[in-house]
């Protein structure tokens, strides 16, 4: 589903004018993204966990040429649902 689609639907349902469900929508990812950077956990009741991971530096391979490469340590984001999500979503 793209952003668009999203704001649509959250519109119809909500009865707020796409513009604002858009401005929201933006502000969460703009809110998240900072507390992830920060460090933070970020728990959503009824929807799951995020939360920024530091990678190990670790040796990679440059697939075109073969050259050995340092790829160093970094974040990545993890996302755990909430167990109704991962049963909803199984069923």
């Amino acid at each position: 589903m793209k952003r668009k689609t999203l704001v649509e639907e959250i519109s119809s349902k909500t009865g707020q004018k796409p513009l604002v469900v858009q401005k929201i929508l933006r502000e969460f990812v703009r809110v998240l993204a900072k507390a992830l950077k920060n460090g933070e956990t970020v728990t959503i009741s009824g929807l799951g966990q995020f939360k920024a991971k530091l990678t190990k530096p670790k040796i990679g391979r440059n697939p075109k040429t073969g050259e050995v490469v340092q790829i160093p340590e970094r974040k990545k984001v993890s996302f755990r649902p909430t167990d109704w999500i991962r049963k909803y979503i199984n069923s």
